[in-house]
């Protein structure tokens, strides 16, 4: 009997950085399906756009504004999120944070009318 409780004493020692390694492992991952993907050089082209004024075509619009397209100011731009200001229909300012891999389009407005 007590061989059993050192043998699960060692089990347990030997497992007690399984945590960290799998979240090493997951970030890894998460990493390369990303470079798969291309979106980090998606993530470069939108934090290009900061400080314009854009419409981005998402799922993430439809319940903000009730459209999928969503007009908007480009405030800060990451890897993974983009800061954006917008009207909604109670004609209030507000500041949100979308995924860009919810992005579906993205188009600059030129308010001067030529691109």
């Amino acid at each position: 009997m007590e061989w059993f409780g050192l043998v699960a004493l060692c089990l347990v020692f030997c497992y007690s950085s399984y945590p960290g390694k799998v979240k090493r492992l997951e970030a890894a991952v998460k990493r390369l399906e990303k470079r798969q993907k291309g979106e980090n050089y998606m993530s470069k082209l939108i934090s290009e756009l900061v400080s314009k004024d854009c419409k981005i075509k998402s799922d993430d619009a439809l319940q903000l504004v009730g459209n999928t397209e969503l007009n908007c100011f480009v405030l800060d731009a990451d890897d993974e999120w983009i800061k954006v200001r917008f009207v909604d229909r109670k004609k209030n300012q507000i500041i949100k944070l979308l995924r860009i891999e919810n992005i579906s389009e993205v188009e600059i407005i030129d308010e001067q009318g030529s691109l």
